[in-house]
């Protein structure tokens, strides 16, 4: 994982953290995904605003212990809430 990753549009809605990484090329919104986690507190989760379905995310976020779930976006959007798994 790169640390020069560009940064990602990130904030807060209703208390929940969002990043916005469709404009990054890959692998650049995987990196900067985990880099957000990893900013969390414990019981947050983090709303991703993609641009397509990032199937290589869903292995890495398995391996540190947080599931995915899309949820309904916008046309052109793929929008996944993140959080630990149970």
């Amino acid at each position: 994982m790169s640390s020069s990753a560009p940064l990602a549009p990130a904030w807060l809605e209703d208390g929940i953290a969002h990043i916005d990484v469709r404009s990054l090329p890959p692998p650049e919104p995987l990196v900067a995904i985990l880099r957000r986690i990893r900013e969390l507190r414990t019981g947050d989760s983090l709303i991703v605003h993609h641009n397509r379905v990032p199937v290589l995310l869903f292995p890495e976020l398995a391996e540190i212990g947080w599931e995915a779930e899309q949820i309904p976006a916008p046309a052109g959007e793929v929008r996944l809430l993140l959080r630990a798994a149970p």
